[in-house]
């Protein structure tokens, strides 16, 4: 018999949702593999939400660091 390949050891995994991609369903974009357009568009989403809380949180930090006049 031949080796069964562990559910796990996926060569391909979407980076938003972390499923395992079949050879025709690879959406390639940025350095990174989707399981469709619509997983690309929610990954690029939520990098700029995160990016816009990361800076809506450092501003008000630098705002209090300024000495005023």
């Amino acid at each position: 018999m031949g080796k069964v390949k562990p559910e796990n050891e996926w060569k391909f995994k979407c980076a938003m949702s972390g499923k395992a991609i079949k050879r025709r369903k690879r959406y390639y974009r940025n350095g990174k593999y989707f399981l469709n357009k619509a997983s690309w568009q929610a990954f690029v989403k939520k990098q700029k939400d995160d990016a816009a809380a990361a800076a809506a949180a450092a501003a008000p930090a630098a705002a209090e660091e300024t000495p005023k006049s």
